[in-house]
């Protein structure tokens, strides 16, 4: 669902995840053919690849799939399904040892010359750029924070049940990934 230019996952309704729960197949498949949009979204924002992203998305839906029976709390589905695709993205990167820059591919070369044309779009498109490449020189901890703070909207509180910590350990991730960003952001400009 989108709202404001921010996407949000849609609520899961707890008798469908219960089925699921159960072995039932077909309401599996609308759990995740709901959310694999977002689950993309998500991976996307930390491998910056399409084909990487899908990989991701892939071990996501493996791994929910082989771990559904363990989730308690039906409720909790979505906040559960958020920590394990991050959790995903978080080995894909180790395992390919190295964090993703930032990529921006164009298909059509007369929307560059479009954009170049516009002095504003072309700001606002180099300011979009160092703002993704300032986020990748985070650390992955910083990043997660502000990814899930950010571009999936959640909560503090959301993002400290995500990620198992404590509300303060987020906090202070945030506090310093801003700083951060802010240093980064002033020394370009």
């Amino acid at each position: 669902m989108r709202q404001g230019g921010r996407f949000f996952m849609i609520f899961a309704d707890p008798d469908k995840v219960g089925k699921a729960r159960r072995g039932d197949s077909s309401a599996f498949l609308e759990l995740i053919q709901e959310r694999k949009d977002d689950i993309y979204r998500l991976a996307f924002t930390y491998v910056k690849n399409r084909e990487e992203a899908l990989a991701v998305l892939h071990d996501v839906v493996y791994k929910v799939f082989i771990s559904l029976k363990k989730l308690k709390n039906p409720e909790l589905f979505n906040t559960w399904l958020i920590r394990i695709t991050v959790n995903c993205c978080i080995d894909h990167l180790n395992k390919s040892k190295r964090i993703a820059g930032f990529e921006i591919k164009y298909d059509n070369p007369q929307m560059l010359e479009q954009i170049a044309d516009n002095s504003q779009d072309y700001g606002h498109l180099i300011s979009n750029i160092d703002l993704f490449s300032a986020i990748d020189k985070l650390s992955l901890e910083q990043r997660t924070v502000v990814v899930l703070k950010y571009f999936q909207d959640l909560t503090l509180s959301q993002v400290a049940e995500v990620l198992a910590c404590p509300l303060g350990t987020v906090k202070t991730r945030l506090h310093k990934a801003l700083h951060d960003l802010r240093q980064e952001l002033k020394e370009r400009y």
